[in-house]
């Protein structure tokens, strides 16, 4: 497995040893230039010289004040040699040290390149230049005009210099493996350190579990780069906490919903085995009647899960809004009025596209809950409102005793804010199915509190 650490090192060693062998190649490359080129001015410097003592006069060639030629190119000491060669002939001076041989100019002197290699007379290796150059005449002490000129070749034993760069070479790769030692064993420490942040919050966030989900990241200990992966991980981790409260809560609830109709079929059961001689019809009644319930329970946790994982089936059809109100709102009138229940109906005409079974559901589930819920003698009103925008009904009842923090959990399974009022009519599944069953169809299910007139307002807005 490549982990960042190893890419990161592996990557930063690998730009060191570019980096290093490029800077390794330059600084000898400039250093060689160097050093050739001051044995060269060297050469040049010999050349000028030996040709500013050159005189001639009809008959022969000679070097005047040739005192220190003879100590620099002399017979004893066989490390820089001299030849002239006048146009067209044969040499006619050589260095003593050059003891009968010649330097045959391999190169003849060209402005481009007037240098270059050879093997001395010696057998050593060495490095020659090729000067042209007009003598001076031995009567007038004037430079003679010879036409192309004579031709002045100097040479001097390199192994001076082959030393010095085999020396530049050495300590440059010297160098170069001592730096890459520096470098393979200083990066990965270097790495280890910068990192070692993003391997205590590895560290911090593999430690939670279930039992620590309250745990929070420390934020402002860690480095700017960090902060924000711990700020979403805080936020993941608040969230992960509520969705972890919700299905505990759940479970808790679901436990406390079955637990009464299983006791009531146990008893049932016993009983019947106990007393078979006084079983009567209305026993079975009873418990068809709690079987139902636990099937309702069990149809609606299927629908929910069915409708949060977008597997609902939906048949989307051009209906009329204000009359599926009225159709769904029908069952609910008589038993609005034996609550002695104001109900105040303001319908217009407003289509909607949805599902007509899924719809009808969502209406009987607001109007069920507003007539259960609103206290006797209150109001329920039913309105449709269509200006600005797509179609919505509101749907209002009177409250007694809802907080706006209750708001937010009326679309919580299991939640009811009486539960003992709403007995085994109410399982605290309806609202949370019914907004299931509004984004199935595109549409949008929202509640809110209105203080000033103690009212519950639910909104239903099409095509959301």
């Amino acid at each position: 497995m490549i982990t960042i650490r190893r890419r990161l090192t592996r990557d930063l060693l690998a730009a060191s040893l570019i980096l290093l062998g490029a800077g390794g190649i330059a600084f000898y490359a400039i250093a060689r230039d160097e050093l050739i080129e001051q044995f060269d001015s060297a050469l040049q410097a010999r050349a000028l010289a030996v040709s500013a003592l050159a005189e001639r006069d009809s008959a022969s060639w000679r070097l005047v004040a040739a005192d220190g030629i003879a100590r620099d190119f002399g017979p004893g000491q066989r490390r820089d040699f001299f030849e002239i060669w006048p146009p067209g002939g044969l040499p006619v001076i050589r260095s003593d040290s050059l003891q009968g041989a010649d330097l045959a100019p391999a190169r003849n002197g060209t402005e481009r390149r007037p240098y270059w290699n050879l093997s001395l007379p010696t057998g050593r290796p060495g490095r020659a230049i090729a000067v042209r150059f007009q003598p001076r005449t031995a009567a007038t002490d004037q430079i003679a005009d010879s036409g192309d000129g004579a031709l002045l070749v100097v040479a001097s034993n390199r192994s001076g210099l082959d030393e010095a760069l085999a020396n530049l070479l050495w300590s440059a790769g010297a160098g170069g493996i001592l730096l890459l030692a520096a470098i393979l064993w200083g990066v990965p420490r270097i790495l280890r350190r910068g990192l070692r942040p993003l391997d205590r919050l590895g560290e911090a966030v593999g430690a939670m579990g279930p039992e620590s989900l309250g745990t929070r990241l420390t934020e402002d200990r860690l480095p700017a780069e960090l902060r924000p992966i711990a700020l979403r991980l805080n936020d993941f981790l608040s969230r992960l906490e509520r969705s972890f409260e919700r299905e505990r809560r759940f479970s808790s609830d679901l436990a406390h919903e079955l637990r009464t109709p299983i006791a009531e079929l146990r008893s049932a059961a016993e009983c019947a085995l106990k007393w078979p001689e006084t079983r009567d019809p209305a026993h079975d009644r009873e418990v068809l009647a709690i079987a139902q319930h636990m099937e309702t329970l069990v149809n609606q946790l299927l629908a929910l899960a069915r409708g949060e994982q977008g597997e609902i089936a939906i048949r989307r059809t051009d209906l009329s809004l204000e009359a599926c109100v009225a159709e769904a709102w029908a069952p609910f009138a008589p038993r609005a009025a034996e609550r002695n229940l104001r109900a105040r109906i303001e319908l217009r005409p407003a289509p909607i596209a949805a599902d007509p079974t899924l719809l009808r559901s969502l209406l009987h589930n607001l109007f069920d809950n507003a007539v259960d819920y609103t206290p006797a003698g209150g109001e329920v009103r039913i309105s449709i409102e269509t200006g600005g925008g797509p179609a919505r009904l509101l749907v209002a009842n009177s409250v007694e005793g809802l907080e706006p923090a209750d708001v937010d959990r009326l679309f919580d399974r299991f939640w009811r804010k009486e539960a003992a009022r709403s007995g085994q009519r109410h399982l605290g599944l309806g609202l949370p199915l019914s907004r299931v069953f509004a984004q199935a169809m595109g549409c949008a299910l929202s509640a809110a509190l209105d203080p000033a007139n103690s009212r519950l307002v639910f909104t239903l807005t099409a095509g959301a």
